[in-house]
């Protein structure tokens, strides 16, 4: 599949975001700092890595949850074809039909929909979509696509299937639309049914991968590739950097089925479905050096439970690091939540570079992270690679770009302007606002 490219990021309506807010990776081409840091698509440039700072509680975390809650809702649309409560069940689908819950600081907002859009960009042809959803009920679907020209693919202005307009690509889902119930997106239920367009617009945004390293304990994931002889070398290398000690990794990994569920979609021009549960379990051992008068020693180097005995921070760093690899291989998007968590700022300044170094990252792969520390701006980074969260005294959260700093200097230390305050809530004290 082609790699994917986040253009922007919006939503309204949503956790500490009550009015719209815009993220984006695209860079002003008008400021010509730090060029390596970013890459042209066409007639666009992104960053390569773009920073979230903000102060505890100002919704920095809940972007991450933006991302979440839009893979969530493309993940729970095609189950809402089937009629099994055991499927739902199962721990993997735990919350998953959960309503949508909107502004929770002020009541004139919880009448209003919850609005989610996300631009990516695939094979040069930048994809726009967005929909409106008011609890459990979708109220409006938009899908556009465009090249030179701005081009529709799905435009639904109610709950009700009918209202479902389908063009271009998406008109071979005509005739099957009327599967898509009201607490349904369109464009996954289309994926669902081999719509070729759908499907690989669905996987890019489920691929965006969203990783937290503030959970107390993290269990690793992914495919059996990921825990490949060449990965596994390639976490060990990193994973010295926070433990001299550590020599080799033994990783056993495996895969069950634990249910499957058939979709009756009644229509001669599609097959049945078919959604399958899996489990997957990764056990993870460590050799470390063992010394003999004072020399290193090949004998009784025997292997240690990972998660039992290791420090928090190299079962954070392991945790972390196939989503990176996998990203860094392939192409797309991670986005790391509190990426200094539990690590050595060298530790979290080497995942950094291995986003911008062009030789480890190739494809272009892009890295948004949180974080509180304002030293890994220690360095040359743009200023259109920095945003910052505020939370006023109403409990609305506010984006800012620090681009958008009110200075006329070409060059700003940014980690010392995070220093001096620019976490602040009233950003028109910093910002120049154009929002």
């Amino acid at each position: 599949m082609d790699n994917a490219i986040l253009k922007s990021l919006s939503v309204e309506n949503f956790a500490s975001f009550a009015d719209e807010v815009v993220f984006t990776t695209q860079t002003d081409l008008s400021k010509k700092e730090h060029l390596d840091n970013s890459f042209v698509v066409g007639d666009s440039a992104f960053n390569k890595v773009t920073f979230l700072y903000g102060a505890n509680g100002s919704g920095k975390t809940f972007f991450c949850k933006i991302i979440r809650e839009i893979q969530r809702l493309l993940d729970w649309s095609p189950l809402t074809a089937m009629s099994s409560p055991q499927f739902l069940a199962l721990p993997q689908f735990k919350g998953i039909d959960a309503a949508v819950r909107p502004f929770a600081f002020d009541l004139q907002y919880a009448n209003r929909p919850t609005r989610f859009a996300i631009e990516i960009i695939l094979g040069g042809i930048t994809y726009n979509y967005s929909f409106s959803i008011h609890g459990k009920t979708v109220l409006s679907e938009t899908l556009t696509k465009k090249r030179l020209r701005t081009e529709k693919l799905i435009v639904r202005t109610s709950p009700a299937f009918k209202d479902i307009a389908l063009y271009s690509d998406l008109r071979g889902f005509e005739n099957t639309k009327h599967v898509v119930k009201e607490e349904a997106l369109c464009l996954p239920v289309a994926a669902l049914l081999n719509n070729p367009l759908a499907s690989k617009i669905v996987a890019a945004i489920k691929e965006i991968q969203v990783v937290s390293m503030t959970a107390a304990r993290l269990k690793p994931t992914g495919s059996a590739e990921s825990f490949s002889r060449e990965r596994i070398d390639k976490y060990v290398q990193i994973l010295k950097k926070a433990d001299p000690t550590l020599r080799d990794m033994n990783i056993s990994y495996s895969e069950e089925e634990v249910a499957h569920q058939k979709i009756d979609i009644d229509d001669d021009d599609f097959e049945n479905r078919e959604i399958i549960a899996t489990k997957t379990t990764v056990g993870v051992e460590t050799i470390h050096a063992v010394y003999e008068d004072g020399k290193e020693t090949i004998a009784d180097r025997p292997p240690i439970s990972f998660f039992a005995d290791e420090s928090l921070g190299t079962v954070k760093l392991f945790t972390a690091l196939p989503y990176l690899f996998d990203v860094l291989e392939a192409g797309g998007i991670m986005v790391i939540d509190e990426l200094e968590n539990g690590l050595h700022l060298s530790l979290a300044k080497e995942i950094i570079r291995l986003f911008t170094n062009e030789e480890s990252n190739p494809h272009h792969a892009q890295l948004i992270c949180t974080s509180h520390q304002p030293l890994l701006l220690d360095g040359d980074f743009r200023r259109d690679q920095v945003w910052v969260t505020c939370k006023d005294s109403y409990g609305r959260s506010t984006m800012h770009r620090m681009s958008e700093l009110k200075t006329s200097r070409a060059q700003v230390n940014l980690a010392n302007k995070i220093l001096e305050g620019a976490l602040g809530c009233n950003p028109d004290i910093f910002f120049t606002t154009t929002h």
